[in-house]
């Protein structure tokens, strides 16, 4: 395993800082009570030798001044290289940095009901997957256009989508934990995550990688590779690509439901009895391209990169006694399926230059867009008869962000101070846009045909497509705005040990104002081999356009009853009539305090400690419904809404939690070497306010967030990650052994705190090996989950739909036991 954040690469042991600054290392063997784990009886460690290897290269976040290391810096990094990522078997970016970081989490293998089930972003420390920001190469990501509109842990959040980033194209990725919106501005309220991607023009790889369940389903397919090119001078193009094929996985058990109407002979041998459920089939293609040159003093940069993915979800069943059925189309019922299209380019280019007297300049403009297009077949519009197609374009949805940006720094002499003030300054302009396409006329229409059989016969049938309702005339339309911003920052040693950095940056958005934030982070190093660091500023992220602009309309029956809500957009006339108001940013402060412990070459802890407090939080509000809300909504002239729901600045948060690390390194006979790691995260978030229910429904006991929709907030995340590892390799052979225990987690029911759940700790534990057969090839095999560890299942009484067995906030999903077999070559 190979995260730098945890290897002792400090200052004392840097051969390019003059000797004024390098301190002789503690020669103490440090044993960190291995012996309780019976691993010393290897042999006894060598001391470590600092080799100029990746885990010794500058990180990039966290400073402007280009000389930080992980150990070094006054906030905690973790820096995981590409071979650990692919050695974990993953199939994903994602997947492979939950499997390897303790405070990034992420369910890996979610039920697949809905196209953002298979959107892969990032959360880190509890909080929600768009506090984070997502860097490549230094350079703000795009978002995925796809805004999660149901529920887990991502509800309501639009993120930048991981699978989208091949792990071929990844060198190493950085992951500051911190709040750093001073310094990147939005987003980067629990902490940036920084891709960096392979550069050279020397070398290529290729592999293959195969992988199943246990039950014999969920099969994986993939080719990967990179490689590159040489261009004049000392330039460098870099190619990588990907392609996978990733099967179903049947999460599900048989439905016991009654199926037809009372007396009805088929219901002894309904087909349908066990009808799909778990995570969808997959295909994605990503190519990617990193390159650069030098003429003439600047060196001019370029990336690009462009994505498909073809993904297989499903709905739940209409039974055919459903008055959702069109019983002349479907006899038997029907199960729904989605099919959703999603590209995705990106392009940048830039330019660096400098020299002593100016200082460095880096102007760089990059464009991203993401559109997905959704499609439901094997479903009907039941309010269009037998009339209805089959099949729906749904409509598309689009997300597409410009940046600019111009960065200077230089060092200056300073009188009064005994070493450079180093200065950072820049120009930023961001342009953003969402827009939301309309759908087939039948996917969203009410076609006014009634219920034709059955005994709700001639009542009201339900409009639009089963499985998903496409977007109407009313939901279509696009939305944009200009981002205006610069940034300051400020770093110096005033003496040999102590090191602080003062971040500020302004930004202003033509849609709600202008923001401010600073940030302050210092370093002391107590001792030549423990360093105390602390961290406090203030943070934001602005509500996303897709939060802004998503709206559709969800019809339902109920009692024969036509009953439709709404989610709608904050600035509608029927929002505005139940209170909603603008969207605000929201505002983050952020403390944290830690210690780095390097006592040798070989060996490295740290420990840090942090809270973060979000005031106007941004939620899904509850569907509001009830006899008030009809007549309000009727007032307004939305008589056929039943109840509605919206974003809102809702609530305020508090989260703290712990963040520890230790590592280490034995060099064994014969050049062997034996890497022990352990990673370590506790988290708590509290809610600490919530907004009162608008005035115009004051008195109807109605909440704008609730018991369930709480709970996703404060106990859907593990309250604890512990992950050990090892790492062995001798020659031609290598071997990983590591072993996870994901925490408790909770659910709260929407109103019945009796079907309330708690879900125990999880243990899982992965193992793979690797053997260089000859010079460039590598096999490599593994398996992850090696005990076929489940998490809890969900309460029967609670099951949603009633064939689903594991919750959806697993973490590490309920597939179990997978194997895998990678072959690669590398030239």
């Amino acid at each position: 395993m190979n995260i730098q954040g945890h290897l002792p690469v400090s200052s004392r042991h840097d051969p390019r800082l003059p000797a004024s600054r390098r301190r002789a290392p503690n020669k103490a063997r440090l044993y960190l009570g291995l012996a309780s784990i019976g691993l010393l009886g290897w042999q006894n460690p060598a001391q470590a030798e600092d080799q100029p290897d990746e885990q010794d290269s500058i990180v990039v976040v966290g400073s402007r001044s280009g000389n930080a290391r992980a150990l070094e810096s006054s906030a905690p990094i973790q820096v995981v290289g590409g071979d650990t990522l692919r050695d974990t078997g993953s199939r994903t970016l994602s997947e492979a940095l939950q499997r390897t970081v303790p405070s990034f989490n992420f369910p890996t293998s979610v039920p697949s009901s809905n196209a953002a089930s298979f959107v892969k972003g990032v959360s880190l420390r509890g909080l929600a997957a768009d506090q984070t920001l997502v860097l490549i190469n230094g350079k703000r990501r795009h978002a995925t256009a796809q805004l999660n509109a149901g529920g887990g842990t991502t509800k309501g959040a639009q993120t930048v989508d991981l699978n989208s980033i091949p792990l071929s194209a990844v060198e190493r990725v950085e992951v500051l934990l911190d709040g750093a919106s001073a310094q990147y501005g939005s987003d980067a309220v629990a902490g940036v995550v920084n891709i960096v991607l392979k550069q050279g023009s020397e070398g290529g790889d290729i592999a293959l990688l195969y992988g199943i369940n246990d039950k014999g389903d969920g099969k994986t397919r993939s080719v990967e590779g990179s490689f590159g090119l040489k261009l004049p001078g000392d330039g460098f193009v870099r190619f990588a690509f990907d392609a996978w094929d990733i099967g179903r996985t049947r999460l599900s058990v048989p439905d016991t439901r009654q199926m037809y109407f009372a007396g009805d002979p088929r219901e002894a041998s309904y087909p349908n009895r066990d009808w799909f459920y778990g995570s969808g089939a997959t295909k994605r293609q990503n190519i990617f391209i990193n390159g650069e040159t030098t003429v003439g003093g600047v060196t001019f940069y370029a990336q690009g990169s462009y994505g498909w993915r073809k993904d297989e979800g499903f709905g739940n069943l209409r039974q055919p006694n459903s008055d959702q059925t069109v019983r002349a189309l479907f006899p038997d019922g029907f199960q729904p399926f989605l099919h959703i299209r999603s590209r995705d380019a990106a392009a940048a280019v830039g330019a660096r230059w400098g020299s002593a007297a100016a200082g460095d300049f880096d102007l760089s403009a990059n464009y991203g867009r993401n559109r997905v297009k959704s499609v439901v077949s094997n479903t009907n519009n039941a309010s269009l008869g037998t009339a209805s197609p089959t099949a729906f374009d749904t409509g598309d949805l689009l997300n597409e962000q410009t940046n600019v940006n111009f960065d200077w720094k230089r060092p200056f002499a300073v009188a009064f101070l005994p070493t450079p003030l180093n200065v950072a300054a820049g120009l930023t302009y961001r342009h953003e846009a969402y827009e939301v396409f309309e759908g087939d006329y039948g996917s969203w229409a009410n076609g006014g045909v009634p219920i034709l059989d059955g005994p709700n016969a001639g009542k009201v049938a339900t409009p639009a497509s089963q499985g998903f309702g496409g977007f109407s005339p009313d939901d279509a339309g696009r939305l944009s705005r200009n981002v205006y911003g610069g940034y300051l920052e400020l770093e110096n040693s005033p003496t040999e040990k102590l090191r602080i950095t003062l971040s500020g940056r302004f930004e202003h958005y033509s849609d709600f104002g202008s923001t401010t934030n600073v940030r302050l982070a210092t370093r002391y190093e107590l001792t030549p081999t423990l360093a105390w660091r602390f961290s406090a500023g203030t943070g934001y992220r602005a509500p996303s356009l897709g939060q802004s602009a998503y709206s559709r309309t969800i019809p339902n029956i109920t009692n024969g009853v036509l009953a439709t809500n709404r989610l709608a957009r904050v600035d509608s006339v029927e929002a505005r009539a139940l209170g909603a108001t603008a969207l605000k940013p929201e505002k983050s402060v952020n403390l944290s305090t830690g210690w780095v412990w390097t006592p040798s070459p070989a060996f490295s802890a740290t420990l840090d400690v942090y809270q973060i407090s979000i005031d106007d939080r941004i939620v899904l509000s509850e569907t509001l419904t009830g006899a008030l809300v009809r007549q309000v909504l009727a007032n307004a002239g939305f008589p056929t809404y039943s109840g509605l729901q919206y974003f809102t600045n809702a609530v305020d948060t508090r989260t703290r939690g712990i963040d520890a690390t230790a590592r280490y390194r034995f060099n064994l006979a014969s050049g062997a070497r034996l890497d022990l790691s352990a990673g370590f995260n506790w988290n708590e978030t509290k809610i600490t306010h919530v907004k009162d229910t608008p005035a115009v429904l004051s008195g109807s006991g109605l909440v704008l967030i609730g018991r369930e929709a709480s709970s996703l907030i404060e106990e859907a995340n593990p309250d604890t990650f512990l992950r050990l590892a090892a790492d062995y390799g001798a020659g031609p052979f290598e071997a990983h052994l590591s072993g996870v225990r994901y925490g408790v987690y909770r659910t709260r029911h929407t109103s019945n705190p009796a079907f309330d759940q708690r879900y125990g700790p999880q243990v899982v534990v992965n193992i793979a090996a690797g053997y260089a057969l000859f010079e460039g090839v590598k096999l490599s095999a593994g398996v992850n989950n090696l005990f076929g560890s489940h998490p809890d299942k969900v309460l029967t009484a609670i099951r949603n739909p009633v064939v689903s067995v594991y919750s959806g906030l697993s973490p590490e999903g309920g597939a179990g036991r997978t194997y895998f077999a990678r072959l690669g070559y590398s030239f």
